[in-house]
């Protein structure tokens, strides 16, 4: 759906299909549209679709990364940044096979190696060996990201690789105009601003007919409240973090 498509919907929802005769006009309602675009990239998660970018350690490496404070400047849809990592093949034991790396060993050493299951202390003393070999595997890089300025932040070492990070990124206007949530919250917003403005001022419709202004903001106040309401259970977490002292 193009935004003409949209903003004919949302005249048509104003003005039931034309059975009365006033509307928003078209500069607003593209104000409208443009302010529910922003909102709903930042909460809205159907409006972002998780992609990867490739960073070359090229990047990392020029003079112009130290210039601008370690930062590097990702593409305008990118919502929300999620992970950082170098890309690399084998293990720290430069063996031939990807396969056998060194999360593979470390792994084997702790599920395959041989212990009774009484013996808390060795089973303990083996996930302390675990923790500790994570210093030595880990190839994820410390950042921060800044969704308005579009940089993200190198906080870490130096990258020595080439770097994937895992991004949320927005999804074509088009799509976004299509979604049923999208169109609905437009509608609700255009009633509110619609009950504003012709409550400032008092006249009747053709005929002594008199309009409820009141009416048609409340009708996009609870609209709104339905919608958001959606938004917020859709958006419920499926996971949490668990600590153990």
């Amino acid at each position: 759906m193009t935004e003409n498509q949209l903003i004919e919907e949302i005249n048509a929802e104003l003005t039931h299909s034309c059975a009365l005769d006033y509307s928003l006009p078209r500069a607003e309602l593209k104000r409208i549209i443009k302010r529910s675009k922003e909102w709903f990239y930042d909460n809205y998660q159907y409006a972002v679709e998780e992609q990867y970018i490739f960073l070359p350690v090229a990047i990392f490496q020029a003079a112009e990364f130290k210039q601008n404070n370690r930062k590097v400047c990702l593409p305008k849809e990118v919502m929300g940044v999620h992970g950082l990592v170098e890309a690399r093949g084998g293990g720290l034991i430069t063996h031939i096979d990807p396969d056998f790396s060194d999360t593979k060993l470390f792994g084997a050493e702790i599920f395959l190696a041989p212990f009774q299951g009484d013996n808390l202390v060795y089973r303990t003393a083996m996930f302390a060996y675990y923790d500790l070999a994570q210093a030595y595997v880990l190839d994820t890089v410390a950042y921060n990201y800044n969704k308005n300025t579009k940089k993200l932040f190198i906080k870490g070492h130096d990258p020595r690789r080439d770097l994937i990070t895992t991004v949320s990124f927005q999804i074509p206007e088009e799509d976004l105009y299509d979604d049923e949530m999208f169109k609905r919250y437009c509608e609700a917003k255009a009633k509110i601003y619609l009950g504003r403005i012709l409550s400032v001022y008092e006249f009747n419709l053709p005929g002594g007919v008199r309009i409820n202004f009141d009416g048609i903001k409340q009708d996009g106040l609870d609209e709104m409240q339905q919608i958001l309401e959606q938004i917020d259970a859709e958006n419920a977490p499926d996971w949490f973090f668990q600590f153990r002292n």
